[in-house]
């Protein structure tokens, strides 16, 4: 077998580099350097010690105009990474919708039988702070459970961006954006706040993708309440955007061989078309915000203590009975409602076709919601066997039940 010629980085003439990225033949710190640092206040400055040459010894400014002058551009990201080629109009992406670079690095071998490596330092750095910085905004409320219930939003309204195109490092965009949401709703939440910063960190990372999960439902029930989305295909995010797999393109091919319709059976954490039914309930209970908000905890704090078990499962417990208690004054006080066991048992009643699948009998729909997690679990470990997906990540733990580890 014939070895690629090693190349050096165009930007700073390290040895040994093997990677293509935004374009351009460099090395991985370079490629990070220009990711933090496209469109920043760089772009306009002077050097900064006037004994920059064009190889070494480079400031940030200088690295940056290096980085420009040998080709690298963020709107090449993801859709061009053949040198030899150029795409005469990008595609709308979730690059586009943001107007700045992801927090997740995607470094794309040469060789066939590598894998694509996926950074993921720079997001969590970014979680760990909003976590350690606590919430944006002081919100005074009448319990913790009002209190995430007014920091967070699940609606969508009719002035939503249809998603047209989605490529694998258009994911890398959904894994953002739901990380750091998770983080900045927990941060809302006094008993989470409480425990050491190590164990927050292990807990968001062990189930920001069912808070994603269960975004994607209550926000397409929403959408479907409002005559915004139509078919069983269509799905809305709470960030404002709506996917129609009838029409959207989706490529995910750099981190899978599979067809798509395979793939999508692997991918827990995005696919949730076989609840569609359970959404079309949601759409007829009209789930008031602080009930999803309990649903929403109930969900993640159940899911962490049966993985972890031990102290962390004693804390979930602890964070469930507040939450509970917050439920009980919310349907008394403020529904005056004190006989409200009939109106929580249909929100149980919610996933009564998993229920099925899952051969169960009476659970809620927060454990029926998470046993259909435990359930697909195995299509992870099978895609896992066969090597669907041609990904590595930097921080694994963190896909733990969505099916791509």
């Amino acid at each position: 077998m014939t070895k690629s010629p090693i190349r050096n980085c165009l930007v700073c003439g390290a040895e040994n580099n093997h990677g293509n990225h935004f374009d351009v033949q460099c090395c991985r710190a370079c490629a990070i350097f220009f990711r933090r640092r496209a469109g920043s206040k760089y772009a306009d400055l002077k050097c900064q010690t006037r004994h920059c040459d064009e190889k070494y010894k480079l400031c940030k400014p200088c690295r940056l105009r290096r980085c420009y002058a040998v080709g690298m551009n963020i709107e090449k990201f993801q859709h061009n990474r053949d040198s030899l080629k150029t795409l005469e109009k990008l595609p709308q992406s979730f690059t586009n919708f943001i107007g700045r670079p992801s927090l997740v690095i995607f470094c794309i071998p040469e060789e066939p039988y590598e894998k694509t490596f996926v950074e993921l330092k720079d997001l969590l750095k970014k979680a760990s702070e909003i976590l350690h910085f606590g919430a944006e905004t002081p919100y005074v409320g009448p319990s913790q459970l009002r209190k995430l219930t007014m920091a967070s939003c699940f609606s969508i309204s009719k002035d939503c961006r249809m998603y047209r195109t989605l490529s694998y490092g258009d994911m890398s965009y959904f894994w953002e954006y739901y990380l750091l949401r998770t983080a900045k709703w927990l941060t809302y939440f006094e008993e989470f706040q409480s425990i050491p910063h190590k164990m927050k960190l292990q807990l968001l990372t062990s189930f920001w993708h069912v808070f994603g999960r269960l975004d994607k439902m209550v926000t397409t029930a929403s959408a479907r309440r409002k005559k915004i989305c139509n078919n069983e295909k269509m799905w809305a995010m709470s960030n404002g955007v709506i996917m129609d797999l009838n029409y959207t393109k989706v490529d995910f091919s750099a981190i899978s061989k599979y067809p798509l319709e395979q793939i999508l059976y692997f991918l827990n954490s995005i696919t949730i078309f076989d609840l569609s039914t359970e959404i079309d309930k949601l759409v007829q209970l009209n789930v008031s915000d602080v009930e999803f908000n309990f649903m929403l905890a109930q969900l993640m704090f159940s899911y962490a203590g049966k993985r972890f078990q031990g102290d962390i499962m004693k804390i979930c417990d602890r964070f469930q009975e507040v939450l509970s208690n917050d439920l009980h004054n919310y349907y008394v006080n403020e529904k005056k409602m004190p006989r409200y066991s009939t109106r929580l048992s249909q929100i149980m009643q919610i996933n009564n076709a998993i229920q099925v699948r899952s051969h169960c009998s009476h659970y809620c729909f927060f454990s029926l919601f998470q046993n259909d997690i435990w359930r697909n679990r195995p299509r992870g470990e099978l895609a896992a066997i066969f090597n669907v997906f041609t990904v590595k990540f930097s921080h694994p733990e963190m896909f733990v039940d969505t099916g791509l580890v």
